[in-house]
């Protein structure tokens, strides 16, 4: 079931993308093409298949899984950024611009790379799980490094969930609605993995299926409000609306 959506995650990034380059090519809402790009490259790291050939060819001691959560934040950031801009959530936009967000960010990077050199990734399986053999000291480290990784997307994901919560409420048209709806359960997905990143080993495989369940809401979420966008203003010399304006 894991690999049915690792593809089927990689599947609706590639095509989400490929939606958006004309807009990107015309020089229009560039910063949600570069979203879909490095969402893209995140999920295609994610595959088994894939991560085990690029990491092989970096010397096998996992480096990718790092290059990973690096990738993650800056995609998290561009997201947050997007949203609470779209939405005029300036508070928002302020937490995450700002030095609390710089700090969070700053703090989550070490944090990862510290777990990160700490731990004998010698022989741990794709994404560093807790080794075959029982681990050792990596099933201490393993959750942390994981947990660390989580802790920036759920801190922007925080953030996002009042003014998603206030579009979903809004009067703007259903899609609008429906787009705002689906990026909310994203960012639920998103806050959620963090607490889950500290399960038991035996339930990796619910931590997944959160993961993945946030980057589809997140991609599809997007997606539909740029459609939503698309409907409403296709020329783009109208004047610009709520939707128009962030996607």
């Amino acid at each position: 079931m894991m690999a049915t959506l690792e593809w089927v995650t990689l599947t609706v990034c590639c095509v989400a993308l490929l939606l958006r380059v004309p807009d990107a090519v015309k020089g229009r809402n560039r910063t949600v093409f570069g979203i879909l790009l490095l969402a893209t490259l995140c999920s295609l790291l994610a595959v088994s298949e894939v991560y085990a050939a690029i990491d092989g060819s970096l010397g096998g001691r996992h480096v990718t899984s790092l290059i990973l959560r690096y990738l993650v934040f800056a995609t998290v950031l561009l997201v947050g950024l997007r949203i609470t801009r779209g939405l005029d959530a300036a508070s928002g936009y302020r937490l995450i611009a700002g030095a609390t967000g710089r700090w969070a960010l700053a703090f989550c990077c070490l944090a990862v790379l510290a777990t990160f050199l700490l731990m004998d990734t010698t022989g741990a399986s794709a994404g560093l799980q807790v080794r075959s053999d029982g681990g050792g000291g990596n099933a201490a480290l393993a959750p942390y490094y994981t947990a660390a990784g989580r802790t920036y997307p759920a801190f922007v994901s925080l953030i996002l969930v009042s003014p998603l919560l206030a579009a979903v409420g809004s009067r703007q048209p259903r899609l609008v609605r429906a787009g705002a709806l689906l990026v909310l359960l994203g960012a639920l997905f998103a806050i959620l993995s963090l607490p889950v990143s500290l399960v038991p080993a035996a339930w990796a495989g619910g931590l997944r299926f959160v993961n993945y369940a946030a980057v589809l809401g997140y991609v599809v979420g997007l997606a539909v409000l740029w459609f939503s966008g698309l409907i409403s203003n296709p020329s783009g010399n109208a004047k610009a609306t709520l939707r128009r304006k962030a996607y």
